[in-house]
């Protein structure tokens, strides 16, 4: 077994919330802050030169031997052949999750594209319609493994939207057959053969092969995600992904090995990863303690898990439910597990969490891959304000106004007054001009 110290925190230190922040405090932005120089730079040539420097970085940073910037579009016929190149069983798996992301999505959609209209007694029409948005680029890492389900959970909810262009970027890997046959399955048409920075600042300031998108999804390394920080507001981003973390309530109820293996399976994905666990009862901790160091020699992943386990995890003693459940919400992270008795009752109280996994059969995983849940989640207490990828996000609301005589009538002195409080003069002048041609009988309505 081995011979690690795992941190453990008690409520009923005085000094819990400031040990619990300093704790939680892997200092993203510090970690984002040592890369600045050299993506700024990478963004910077890659708007001067585009195609030259496009060739260039992914030369250097990909490997990628191409000589003329057409080469960095995968065709079509490409993704058809990849798709029945992998093997029947692989195939029928991303069908099944393909299928679940859309009807998750889909459901989305029926509830969310909702425009809605106040008629006044007056007349006014006061309303708001939902367009979509029109251009988005989705980024799919592959520079150390392959995800073909980040390809769905990215793609779909921005081909639901009814966005009229999505372009898919990522890095030139030997084997990326399924990453392709899973493009072939969202039936995507513009594939490019680039990624980290340059693929990014390529989205926002296009060339004579990329147009330019009006929003970046998809996840990537600290420098992807830097370049996405630094180049957010000339386009839309969905967030700022930091490392992943889980935390998980249990009791007595709950199945040790379960729980042990729902922390691994964060932390395997990072040595910055954090796992948090939360229980009322200490020796349920202890045996928590003492599973993980037994089991942790034997995993795949172990060097990962091993740091992130080391560094990351806490585990942490609480007094009742109530103190429970505010500990939840101001953690606020990107997963939660609820293993415990009563688990929906509980559900009731929390508010701030990305993804919520209930009950013992639920592990996380099913949210990662098959049962249609995004697993693009906020992360770094950002679920206090917003949410996982959906079809919403490639929406955005325009609202309108339509005014008649008797309402202009109602409100000019109101507005124009309220305009010459704050010095803005033009504006009551914008009313005033109206007033004139309205008592002159030149409007029509």
């Amino acid at each position: 077994m081995l011979k690690i110290n795992l941190t453990k925190i008690d409520t009923n230190n005085n000094n819990f919330y400031n040990n619990l922040k300093y704790l939680l405090n892997i200092n993203f932005e510090n970690i984002l802050n040592k890369v600045e120089n050299y993506v700024k730079n990478i963004i910077y040539n890659v708007k001067k030169y585009k195609e030259k420097s496009l060739l260039f970085y992914s030369k250097k940073f990909e490997k990628n031997s191409i000589k003329n910037i057409e080469d960095i579009i995968i065709k079509k016929n490409k993704l058809k052949e990849a798709f029945y190149k992998i093997d029947k069983e692989t195939r029928f798996i991303l069908e099944v999750c393909k299928n679940r992301i859309e009807m998750i999505h889909n459901e989305q959609k029926k509830n969310f594209i909702n425009n809605w209209k106040i008629v006044e007694e007056s007349g006014n029409f006061l309303g708001q319609k939902n367009n979509n948005i029109e251009n988005v680029g989705v980024y799919i890492p592959g520079g150390k493994a392959l995800y073909p389900s980040t390809v769905f959970m990215n793609v779909l909810p921005a081909k639901i939207s009814n966005a009229k262009r999505i372009e898919i970027f990522f890095p030139k890997n030997d084997k990326n057959d399924i990453i392709l046959a899973s493009l072939y399955l969202c039936g995507v048409k513009k594939v490019f053969s680039i990624g980290g920075v340059q693929a990014i600042a390529t989205m926002v300031y296009g060339n004579n092969i990329v147009k330019k998108v009006n929003k970046i999804c998809g996840p990537g390394n600290i420098f992807v995600t830097f370049s996405k920080k630094i180049l957010n507001g000339f386009v839309g981003i969905d967030t700022l992904a930091g490392p992943s973390e889980v935390v998980i309530f249990c009791d007595n109820y709950s199945n040790i090995e379960n729980v042990v293996f729902d922390l691994f399976s964060q932390s395997e994905h990072d040595k910055l990863s954090q796992s948090i666990l939360l229980s009322e009862n200490f020796d349920f901790i202890k045996n928590i303690e003492k599973n993980i160091k037994k089991i942790i020699p034997f995993l795949y992943r172990k060097n990962i898990n091993y740091n992130s386990i080391l560094n990351n995890i806490l585990l942490i003693k609480t007094k009742n439910k109530n103190e429970s459940f505010n500990i939840i919400n101001y953690i606020s992270s990107e997963h939660f597990i609820i293993n415990i008795k009563n688990d929906f009752e509980f559900f009731k109280n929390v508010k701030n969490s990305g993804s919520n996994f209930i009950g013992l059969y639920t592990s996380e995983s099913f949210g990662d891959y098959i049962m249609g849940l995004n697993h693009v989640i906020p992360t770094k207490t950002n679920s206090k304000f917003s949410s996982s990828l959906g079809v919403y996000d490639f929406y955005k609301k325009i609202s309108y106004l339509k005014m008649n005589k008797f309402s202009f009538e109602k409100f000019f002195h109101l507005t124009s007054n309220f305009s010459l409080e704050e010095k803005l003069f033009t504006h009551s002048e914008s009313i005033k001009i109206r007033l004139k041609k309205f008592n002159n009988n030149i409007y029509n309505d």
